[in-house]
């Protein structure tokens, strides 16, 4: 049967008066829906510099949960949970990360005066010795929260706190504007904000407005205020040399950032067999290796 012709010029009257009613979508809106900008990004690695690739390894196998695992085939290196660190030998000791837009990694305690005692014996250095914060953060009913920093062969800064397991638990930003940093990390990877570690005193002691927090999978990448008043270091050459994230398409990667002025520090090559990468500059100078890796990954173990 067919419609009435007054029913569908009725039709095209109410469809003409409903668009002219709905605003377009702003510049803004459209930006937002087509954030991030490199879709389908994990994390994939932390690298670091060492003198002695075995010695290093085997700290990590002692002193966190962390797993032997060869990269790609011929590397050794370490897996933790769903990512890896990558190690890069080098002659002298490397330069501390203090001072650079990277400042130390992190792994979860449940028993974070158990594992004290644990890194105790198996004669971990300390910087400092463990301290809790959450009376201090959250008045006297807070949750025990507490923090110990040890430090790696190479002088990495290594942060064990209280958390409900003891995997890789997070990367510590330093940034001069930190919440600028943490939104370009949430619109070119896609990484999700987080609440705050003490719901409700964020804003009470100042920590809403110099700390941000956002997921990376698994792991939580802390943006935090840098005081100091030198010019940031870049993390190149550091022994936190960089952060390594894996895209599905290295080129479709390197095309979605052009418009954004981002600084490319190395441009597309072959890694290995297997594996693409570039590397770009990050907020306060942090280089991140963007890598497509079709080699063999390990089981995740959280």
């Amino acid at each position: 049967m067919k419609t009435p012709a007054s029913l569908v010029i009725a039709a095209i009257m109410l469809s003409a008066c409903a668009s002219a009613s709905s605003a377009p979508p702003s510049d803004q809106d459209q930006i937002e829906a087509w954030r991030p900008i490199i879709k389908g990004a994990r994390l994939h690695h932390v690298h670091l510099n060492v003198t002695d690739r075995r010695e290093a390894i085997a700290y990590y196998l002692k002193h966190v949960d962390a797993r032997a695992e060869t990269f790609a085939g011929t590397e050794d290196a370490v897996w933790v949970q769903r990512s890896w660190l990558l190690f890069n030998e080098v002659k002298e000791k490397p330069p501390s990360s203090a001072g650079t837009g990277i400042n130390h990694m992190g792994w979860g305690a449940p028993d974070p005066r158990a594992e004290f005692a644990r890194q105790k014996a198996l004669g971990a250095t300390f910087d400092p010795e463990i301290k809790d914060i959450g009376v201090g953060l959250g008045g006297p009913t807070a949750k025990d929260f507490s923090f110990m920093y040890i430090i790696g062969p190479n002088g990495e800064i290594i942060e064990l706190n209280t958390d409900e397991d003891d995997n890789f638990g997070h990367i510590h930003f330093y940034n001069r504007q930190p919440h600028t940093a943490s939104g370009w990390y949430g619109n070119i990877f896609g990484l999700v904000e987080s609440d705050p570690v003490f719901p409700g005193h964020a804003a009470h002691y100042g920590i809403g407005d110099r700390m941000s927090r956002r997921h990376f999978g698994n792991v939580n990448t802390i943006f935090s205020l840098d005081r100091s008043e030198g010019e940031i270091k870049p993390t190149s050459g550091t022994v936190i040399d960089h952060i390594g994230i894996s895209v599905p398409n290295l080129d479709a990667a390197m095309a979605a950032i052009e418009p954004y002025n981002i600084t490319v520090l190395a441009p597309p090559a072959t890694g290995g067999p297997g594996w693409r990468h570039a590397f770009i500059e990050g907020p306060d100078r942090v280089a991140i290796e963007l890598i497509e890796d079709h080699t063999p990954q390990p089981k995740i173990t959280d």
